[in-house]
């Protein structure tokens, strides 16, 4: 299915969708060193997630965007899922909570985020580190060191797009292509 963009304010920048044919091939999940990842983020940028929340173990769940119902679930259009990984959530040059705080701790933590606006990531290579921002908030989230052969199915993170467009970092470093879902 090709992309379409419209004037909508969630819709995708032209540039944007332009990265996202240029890294896709048929499906296929291919490496994107040349493509910025906050190019990818661009679309949700001052914007704030409507649900943010605690799943199985550690993992977060960010919803943004206009609701969809799919498969008896409510998710937005993007749809941010923190997977196997370290994380910790600061509030300016405080932590509040991290990957193996008191999960009640988490819950309450993550929600502040739904009151403040995305404004970018930060992806570094070298430490495969990425920073999340939103507002005075940073959720810094690293390679998990609980996997012990950790290959090119595990992802610290995954980003959910509109058309089934999917990125995600790894052990591989960042991957773009099609979700399944």
């Amino acid at each position: 299915m090709a992309w379409q963009c419209s004037d909508n304010q969630w819709n995708m920048k032209a540039d944007t969708v332009n990265h996202i044919r240029s890294a896709s091939t048929r499906g296929k999940r291919r490496s994107t060193s040349s493509v910025r990842v906050r190019d990818y983020f661009a679309p949700i940028e001052g914007h704030r997630p409507w649900r943010v929340r605690l799943g199985v173990g550690s993992f977060l769940t960010f919803e943004f965007g206009p609701k969809i119902r799919a498969n008896g679930h409510e998710h937005g259009s993007w749809h941010l899922w923190v997977y196997m990984s370290n994380w910790s959530l600061q509030h300016r040059d405080r932590q509040l909570v991290n990957s193996n705080s008191d999960r009640h701790a988490i819950s309450v933590a993550v929600r502040r985020l739904e009151q403040a606006d995305f404004e970018g990531v930060d992806f570094r290579s070298d430490t495969s580190t990425t920073t999340f921002k939103f507002g005075d908030f940073r959720l810094r989230v690293s390679p998990a060191d609980y996997l012990e052969n950790p290959d090119e199915h595990d992802s610290y993170w995954l980003f959910f797009m509109p058309e089934h467009c999917l990125l995600s970092a790894g052990p591989d470093g960042i991957k773009v292509g099609r979700s399944d879902t």
